[in-house]
């Protein structure tokens, strides 16, 4: 920003966004609170504020989702995530440092979990045989004098008085884990298609007004490809011409035969009433009915790892922007698609959950095309072919 006498009210978000954080940098204040402060910034925005923070003596304290900046400027990360006591967890090294305890934290909360489980079971059972032991005690076999049962019974009673305190004083205190992300198989299950042949091809490619520079690519099994390119050079579009849900204007999309393409928008629909499980199950029942996915293919919902128990009853108009974006997720998924389309996918979604779901891209067979501006999404999946789209302000009609 160099002109200075331009008016606020005349600046864009983004733009009044910068004026705000470079007055808050000047100051030079003691400690900086900073809440989401990428927000609204473009590209050079982000490195500048990146840089400052970077260089800044004074101490500073930022709440944020994005992972790239936690990953360059914090030097310890307070979590506020559900924890196995309840209380928050400090971890040092950094972003890095942050990831390797926290899986740790998980790893240790599922053991505890299950030997808790384990051991609480293990005493039902002994329960349960003590109280067989017990009848079966009172019908001693033929012949058997009744001195014989009778000194034996009180030995029996005791037994199971003593594991039925041993339950009772055995409470499971560690609480479930948290949801995990699950991927289901997708992809490789390719019956009658030629795995030598492209699942997609695209040739010169255009759509009227959004995606003016022909595009021609082909993507066989297994493919990945990240697509780039500043804000209106047409991604989202050619993501949707891909899944065949946008003619193009010109050029020619061919998706093989059987191929199942799934496409995760950037923004998610207008959210019904209805409840998350009513919503899922209804979209099951259509694939079902078009014939796209028999109904032993589907994937249940519970089996993704993406809502509780309680959230599954909740209105889906309800939920959280992240709670419905993780239900668009689902919804691309239980289609088992062979080719998934991904239109920034870390919108409004947890760090966890997007650490989760970019390790599940890079284990799918499936074929993933991916559009992001999340600088470390794109740091992870830098060694990815990249199909850069040229914006309309850069060439093009």
């Amino acid at each position: 920003m160099t002109d200075r006498s331009r008016l606020l009210a005349e600046m864009s978000v983004g733009q009044r966004y910068r004026v705000r954080l470079a007055a808050l940098l000047g100051a030079e204040h003691d400690f900086l609170l900073l809440d989401e402060p990428t927000n609204h910034l473009d590209a050079s925005g982000l490195e500048y504020l990146t840089e400052r923070l970077q260089q800044t003596r004074s101490g500073v304290v930022l709440v944020s989702h994005d992972r790239a900046l936690l990953t360059d400027v914090a030097t310890s990360i307070l979590d506020l995530d559900p924890s196995v006591d309840g209380r928050p967890r400090l971890y040092g090294g950094g972003y890095a440092g942050y990831r390797k305890g926290r899986v740790a934290e998980y790893e240790r909360w599922v053991a505890e979990y299950a030997r808790q489980q384990a051991e609480h079971a293990r005493l039902a059972v002994d329960l349960e045989a003590a109280q067989d032991r017990l009848v079966t005690g009172w019908r001693p076999d033929k012949g058997t004098g009744k001195h014989q049962r009778a000194t034996r019974a009180p030995a029996l009673v005791q037994s199971v008085h003593r594991r039925q305190e041993a339950l009772d004083e055995h409470a499971v205190t560690t609480p479930p884990p948290p949801l995990r992300f699950s991927m289901p198989a997708l992809g490789a299950e390719l019956d009658g298609i030629d795995r030598d042949e492209p699942l997609i091809r695209a040739e010169d490619v255009t759509v009227s007004g959004r995606l003016t520079t022909p595009v021609s690519l082909s993507l066989g099994a297994r493919a990945r490809l990240a697509v780039t390119g500043p804000n209106g050079a047409g991604k989202s579009s050619f993501l949707a011409v891909l899944a065949g849900e946008l003619t193009p204007t010109s050029g020619d999309l061919d998706i093989a035969e059987l191929v199942r393409v799934g496409r995760l928008a950037q923004e998610s629909p207008a959210p019904p009433a209805a409840r998350v499980r009513e919503v899922y199950e209804r979209h099951v029942g259509a694939l079902e009915s078009a014939g796209i996915v028999p109904r032993e293919e589907a994937v249940a919902l519970e089996d993704l790892g993406l809502f509780t128990e309680h959230d599954l009853g909740q209105r889906v108009r309800d939920l959280s922007m992240g709670q419905q974006r993780r239900l668009d997720l689902a919804m691309v998924l239980a289609t088992r698609p062979h080719v998934l389309l991904l239109d920034e996918p870390t919108n409004h979604l947890s760090i966890t959950l997007v650490d989760e779901l970019t390790d599940a891209l890079g284990a799918t067979d499936a074929v993933v095309v991916l559009a992001t501006h999340d600088r470390q999404l794109r740091r992870d999946i830098a060694d990815w072919p990249h199909l850069a789209l040229i914006g309309r302000h850069e060439g093009g009609a």
